[in-house]
């Protein structure tokens, strides 16, 4: 008998996703954030669906190890400080 998926070839074998924290790797670039325009407000970090943004100082803060992306900060953010 042949071996099919995840029976030790193809994309069965190796890392595979399961071994990604949360199921999706870590975003390339994550969002960057204008301190000029940032406000401290928050509604970022509350819409971040994974932890990553908090407010430091007044200003929102993205901890690039935790963010995905997913770039739902950027949508929330009502100075459009977030790209």
């Amino acid at each position: 008998m042949g071996r099919g998926w995840g029976m030790g070839s193809g994309w069965g074998s190796g890392l595979g996703f399961a071994a990604l924290p949360q199921g999706a790797p870590p975003a390339l670039t994550a969002p960057k954030v204008d301190l000029e325009r940032c406000v401290g407000c928050g509604e970022c970090a509350r819409a971040c669906p994974f932890g990553a943004i908090e407010i430091r100082d007044g200003k929102a803060v993205v901890n690039e190890v935790i963010c995905r992306g997913c770039r739902a900060c950027a949508s929330a953010c009502p100075t459009g400080a977030i790209s």
